[in-house]
């Protein structure tokens, strides 16, 4: 992905995906912040160099799985 930062609407909320630079290590995977309203929420992994339809399927499957509801993942 090109930008550094995301927004995903999920069951009808906005999510902001913000990339976390010092987190791109060689040793580590790359984390984005996650936050909801302005509330952060959670770090999800997922490296930067993924297209955007790929962070976008991760981003809900990450979503889906820390709030728990798997039948709302977009395919």
């Amino acid at each position: 992905m090109q930008t550094r930062s995301r927004s995903l609407t999920w069951r009808g909320q906005a999510f902001h995906f913000a990339y976390l630079p010092e987190s791109d290590r060689r040793d580590e995977t790359a984390l984005w912040a996650v936050s909801r309203g302005g509330e952060f929420i959670g770090m999800m992994p997922c490296s930067p160099e993924v297209t955007t339809q790929d962070f976008d399927r991760r981003g809900f499957r990450w979503l889906s799985e820390l709030l728990g509801d798997r039948r709302a993942i977009p395919r």
